[in-house]
């Protein structure tokens, strides 16, 4: 039994290990393929190396760039000259409000059960409003859509003109 515990202990560190490793070519690499994991027509941001950024439709993603569909037309954008790529999620706000709502039932029927002195009617009446309602209404609350970055660019690092150590 310990030699088991051991053996386990040895193979999930070995997996985290193994996971963890590879080389920074081809991470980077890799990191420009998830791009091609976003869908045509999905809405995205290019920010450019310049600090200038571009929203619109994906049109398509190769090699050498990325192309967007705007309302001026297609634009591409080179590899080398994009430093971060966002794409737009949608926002879940029913879907948050149903799952705060089951929780506060999930919450409330140990106390409805448990309550069952004056009837389970009398009881639901006052216990449900009180998890139910707060429960959906945190529900809401939680942020959901928005931006989410799914590339950026290694930057080098290296020494600017004038200055002795390298920037972060």
């Amino acid at each position: 039994m310990n030699h088991s515990k051991h053996v386990l202990f040895l193979a999930l560190i070995l997996s985290v290990f193994g996971a963890t490793a590879g080389s920074p070519l081809r991470a980077a690499s890799s990191q420009w393929d998830i791009l091609r994991t976003l869908k045509p027509g999905q809405l995205i941001r290019v920010e450019l190396n310049d600090a200038k950024s571009y929203e619109g439709a994906l049109q398509a993603v190769n090699d050498e760039g990325i192309t967007l569909r705007r309302a001026a037309g297609e634009q591409t954008f080179a590899r080398k000259d994009v430093l971060r790529v966002y794409f737009k999620s949608k926002n879940h706000l029913v879907r948050n409000i149903y799952i705060g709502a089951l929780i506060g039932v999930i919450l409330a029927t140990p106390v409805v059960l448990a309550n069952n002195r004056n009837g389970w009617w009398h009881s639901a009446a006052w216990v449900w409003p009180v998890f139910v309602g707060p429960g959906a209404g945190i529900g809401a609350a939680i942020p959901t859509g928005g931006w989410h970055e799914v590339y950026h660019a290694r930057r080098h690092r290296g020494f600017a003109s004038g200055d002795r150590r390298p920037h972060p």
